[in-house]
């Protein structure tokens, strides 16, 4: 199962890596009529909550990261500083090495309490996957709108 959830990972990963080639930190801010949040929020927010499913307890990102890309956040309400593209990418990358890094063991792992209908660490970082996934549709989404927008 831990070989599994990896491996659905580095898809996941690795196509959101391919959707944005070619999109500018520009066109990353661009919220889409329809949308409430933007690709740049959409990576962070991938970052952010792929360390929650996979390393809760022990997460790594900065405490504001919960404030920009956390549940229920929007771009319209950032402060300053907020992570550039290029820093969410590379945080990405290193995250998907730490949870290559992950033993498959742990993914047996009863969770201390069940957490979105998921028991085990397997069941709940599998969830992330799926999350992950739907994110990347929603930047698929957004690059789709602005390219066609352009393209008038």
């Amino acid at each position: 199962m831990g070989d599994l959830i990896k491996h659905q990972f580095r898809v996941t990963r690795r196509a959101i890596e391919q959707t944005l080639e070619g999109i500018t930190p520009e066109l990353a801010s661009i919220i889409p009529e329809g949308f409430n949040n933007n690709i740049h929020w959409q990576l962070g927010h991938i970052l952010k909550t792929a360390e929650f499913f996979l390393f809760f307890g022990e997460e790594t990102l900065p405490e504001n990261y919960q404030l920009f890309f956390g549940p229920g956040s929007k771009p319209a309400e950032w402060p300053e500083n907020v992570p550039s593209i290029k820093t969410l990418q590379q945080q990405l990358k290193e995250q998907l090495e730490r949870i290559e890094q992950v033993n498959v063991e742990k993914f047996n792992d009863k969770l201390p309490k069940p957490m979105i209908g998921n028991e085990t660490f397997g069941e709940f970082a599998a969830f992330g996957a799926f999350h992950e996934s739907l994110h990347l549709g929603q930047i698929q989404a957004i690059k789709r709108l602005l390219q066609a927008s352009r393209a008038k």
